[in-house]
C-alpha cells in the first residue's frame, strides 16, 4: 500500500500548494465576479443612457424624432440582439422595432406603473425569453408624458466573454499547479536544509563525533539561530567531555598515589614482625591516606553543591573585611614560620549576602596556595577595594608564578601544574574557590608571570 512521506519538507510542500491553490482559486473567482459585475453595470449604464437620449429627442423633435431614431437603430443593429418598443401608460404599443425574433413578448402592467412612479429614474429587469439561450436585460423609462420606452438588450456577448474567461482559467489553473508544486518543493527543501544539517550533526554527535558542527550562513533566520544554538551546545558538550577525560586522568593519577601507599603499608605490615607498634603505625598511615581520599571526595561534592547553588538557602549578611581579617590571622603563624610577610590592607566594612563558611573556605584555599608556592622571605598582600559596581579582593604573592598556558586550566577540577605534582593537594582548591565565587554572582581571575608571582582577583557585585 502506497504511503505518503512523513517528512517536514513534504508537509510544507503540501501546505504551500494547498494555500496557493486556495489563493489562486479565490483570486480567479474574484476576478471573474468583478468582470461579470462590470459588464452588467456597463449594460445597465448603456440602457439608462438610451432613455435619457430618447427623452432629449422627444423634447427636440417630438414623437416623429423618436420614431425616426428607432428606424435608424433597427438598420444598424442586429434585431436578434436588441429591440425597442414605445408604449402608452396602458401598455398599448405605439411603435416597435422588428420583434419577429422575440417570441413571447408581453408587457406587465405593474412594471409600467412602477416606471411612471419612479420617473425620471428608469426601471431595469432581466427576462429569459424561451426563444433565447441567454437572458435579456430590459429598461423601462418615461420619455414623454404618455410614452414609455422599453428597450431590451441580449446578454449573449457578455455570456460568451465570461465563458471564454472560464475556458482560459481552466488550462491556466492546470499549468500553474505543477509549477506551484515544484516551487513549493524547492522552497520547502531550502527551508528545511538547515534542519537537515542540524539533524545530521546531531546524528554524528550521537556516534561520538563531538567535533562535528553545522555550517553557519550569513542570514540570521530561525534555522541559523537553531544552528548557532546547536553548535554552542556541541561545543559545550565537547568541552565537558574533554574536561571529563582530563579529570578522569587526573583522578586516576591522584588516587593511585594514596592507594599505592595504602597497599604498600598493608604489605609491609603483613610481611613484617608481629609488633603491635608496627601495626599501629600502619593503621595510622592508612587512616591518613584514607582521610586524603575522603577529603578529595568531599571537596568534589562541595564543588558540585556550589555550582548547583545548594548552599544559597543558608546565606546571611557577611562582613567581607572582618572575614578576610579572620582568615589572615589564621594563616599568620604559617606565614611567620616560612618568614613570609602576610598583610591585609584597606580593612573596610563591606557586606555581601552569602554563605560565610563557603567564603571563608574560598579565601583559605587561595591563601594556602599563596603560602605553598611563595618561597621564604616572600610577600603576600591582601587588598579589599570598594568600587562603584563591584567589591574586589586582590591576593598578590611573590611566588613561583604560573605559566600563561596553564593559567585558565588551573581552575579545572583535579588539574595540577607539572610543578605542583610534588606538593600535597589534589587539584580541587581553585576549582572550589571559583565555584563559590560564581555561586555568589562573582568570579575569580588570575594574572601571573613565572618566577614573578601571581595575583588572584575575586569580584562580587556591589551591594545595593
Amino acid at each position: 500500500m502506497f504511503k505518503l512521506p512523513n517528512t517536514l519538507s513534504f508537509r510544507l510542500t503540501l501546505w504551500y500548494v494547498a494555500t496557493f491553490i486556495f489563493i489562486l482559486l479565490a483570486a480567479l473567482i474574484i476576478f471573474y465576479l468583478m468582470v461579470k459585475t462590470t459588464l452588467n453595470a456597463r449594460i445597465d449604464e448603456d440602457l439608462i443612457e438610451e432613455v435619457s437620449e430618447f427623452r432629449a429627442m422627444y423634447e427636440k423633435g417630438g414623437f416623429s424624432e423618436i420614431q425616426h431614431e428607432i428606424e435608424n437603430e433597427a438598420l444598424d443593429e442586429d434585431s436578434d440582439k436588441e429591440f425597442i418598443r414605445l408604449l402608452n401608460k396602458e401598455g398599448k404599443e405605439l411603435f416597435t422595432s422588428d420583434l419577429s425574433k422575440w417570441n413571447g413578448m408581453h408587457t406587465i402592467q405593474t412594471i409600467l406603473q412602477k416606471t411612471i412612479l419612479s420617473h425620471p429614474k428608469p426601471i431595469l429587469e432581466t427576462i429569459q425569453f424561451k426563444s433565447k439561450d441567454h437572458a435579456t436585460r430590459i429598461v423601462y423609462g418615461l420619455v414623454a408624458p404618455n410614452i414609455i420606452l422599453q428597450k431590451g438588450e441580449s446578454t449573449e456577448e457578455k455570456s460568451e466573454l465570461m465563458e471564454l474567461i472560464a475556458l482560459v482559467f481552466i488550462p491556466l489553473f492546470l499549468i500553474v499547479i505543477p509549477i506551484a508544486t515544484y516551487a513549493g518543493w524547492k522552497v520547502a527543501k531550502q527551508a528545511t536544509k538547515g534542519i537537515n544539517e542540524v539533524s545530521h550533526a546531531a546524528a554524528e554527535l550521537e556516534k561520538g563525533e563531538f567535533t562535528h558542527r553545522v555550517a553557519i550562513h550569513s542570514q540570521r533566520d530561525e534555522i541559523q539561530i537553531l544552528a548557532d544554538t546547536f553548535n554552542n551546545m556541541a561545543e559545550r558538550i565537547n568541552s565537558l567531555i574533554t574536561e571529563m577525560r582530563e579529570m578522569i586522568d587526573n583522578i586516576a593519577h591522584d588516587l593511585r598515589s594514596p592507594l599505592g601507599r595504602i597497599r604498600a603499608i598493608s604489605e609491609s605490615a603483613l610481611s613484617g614482625t608481629d609488633s603491635i607498634k608496627e601495626y599501629k603505625t600502619a593503621a595510622v598511615d592508612t587512616l591518613t591516606e584514607c582521610d586524603r581520599l575522603i577529603n578529595m571526595i568531599n571537596t568534589t561534592l562541595d564543588i558540585a553543591e556550589a555550582e548547583a547553588g545548594v548552599s544559597n538557602s543558608t546565606r546571611e549578611q557577611v562582613n567581607l573585611g572582618h572575614l578576610i581579617e579572620e582568615v589572615c590571622e589564621l594563616f599568620e603563624p604559617a606565614a611567620t614560620e616560612k618568614s613570609i610577610t602576610l598583610s591585609f590592607e584597606n580593612k573596610l566594612e563591606r557586606y555581601i549576602q552569602g554563605n560565610k563558611q563557603s567564603l571563608q573556605r574560598m579565601l583559605a584555599n587561595l591563601l594556602d596556595n599563596a603560602l605553598k608556592y611563595t618561597p621564604s622571605s616572600g610577600d603576600i598582600k591582601v587588598v579589599l577595594t570598594n568600587n562603584p559596581d563591584a567589591l574586589r579582593i586582590d591576593i598578590t604573592d611573590t611566588g613561583v608564578g604560573i605559566p600563561s598556558l596553564e593559567q585558565e586550566r588551573i581552575f579545572d577540577r583535579f588539574y595540577r601544574c607539572d610543578g605542583s605534582r610534588t606538593t600535597t593537594g589534589c587539584g580541587l582548591g581553585l576549582s572550589y574557590a571559583r565555584a563559590v565565587a560564581r555561586a555568589h554572582d562573582g568570579d575569580i581571575i588570575v594574572v601571573s608571570k613565572p618566577n614573578k608571582g601571581s595575583k588572584f582577583t575575586i569580584t562580587f557585585p556591589a551591594p545595593h
